[in-house]
Formats: structure tokens, sequence, C-alpha cells
């Protein structure tokens, strides 16, 4: 195998959910993942965040390529990923900036679209740690 078709492979492993690799989930989103007060404080940041990008209403800026983050279209977008890949890619921002927010800014963040995506709060909240977060399934819709 050549260098650049190891370098191929590897990049497609990167780039699959982390429940593709090997994570166990044992929940989904619909069972209460986050807490109502995650939720606040994300709707507290969310303006001065992201809202540049994604909306004042979380609808997204077709014309600049920015998805909306409350719609069908961001549910199936994650569907099958897990809660840690989600809580990632805020982290990380659009430019994969690694760091560029804080963990509990992140979770915050996560809980609010959750919440503006008709996804309960529940008890529990969401946690900061990535392995925790990979045993939340993300599913499109409420299981029946």
């Amino acid at each position: 195998m050549s260098r650049f078709s190891l370098v191929l492979a590897a990049l497609a492993v990167a780039a699959q959910p982390a429940l593709a690799q090997g994570n166990a989930t044992t929940t989904t989103i619909w069972a209460g993942v986050y807490t109502d007060e995650q939720a606040v404080q994300g709707a507290r940041i969310y303006p001065s965040a992201c809202s540049v990008c994604h909306g004042k209403a979380l609808e997204g800026v077709p014309d600049e390529g920015d998805p909306a983050l409350a719609s069908p279209g961001f549910m199936v977008e994650w569907d099958g990923q897990t809660m840690a890949d989600l809580v990632h890619h805020i982290h990380t921002g659009p430019s994969d900036n690694s760091g560029s927010m804080d963990p509990d800014t992140a979770v915050a963040l996560a809980a609010f679209i959750l919440n503006q995506n008709g996804v309960p709060s529940g008890k529990t909240p969401l946690s900061t740690d990535a392995k925790e977060d990979a045993k939340i399934l993300f599913k499109e819709q409420k299981p029946k």
C-alpha cells in the first residue's frame, strides 16, 4: 500500500462517527441527556458565539454555506453520530480550531441546540467527558 493510500485510509477512519469506531452507545438523545439549566446557559451564549454564522433563530445562513442548527435537516445530518461528535464539532468550531471553545461552553451550546430541535431535557447534565458523550447516540426521530 502506498503512503498516499495509507493517509487516505487514516483520514477515512478519522472522519467516521465515534459509533462506527467501536464506541458502544447506551442511550439516545431522546432519553433526557441534558438539563434545562444547560440549555438556558447555551441560549445566553449562542447570540455572541454562533448567531453571526447560524442566524439569530438557528435558521442558518444558506448564502454563506452556514447550516441551520434547528431544522429537520440538522437532525438528519447528525443521525447516527454521537453527542461526543456534536460536542467536539462545537468545541473545535467550523475551522477545526481545536480547543477554540471551552468544554462547558460547547456542552451548553449542544444542550441549547437539542432543546431548539424539540429534544426533551432531563435531570442528568450532559457531560464534558467525551467518553460519556460517546455513549449517547444522536437519533433523528424519537423512538416509538
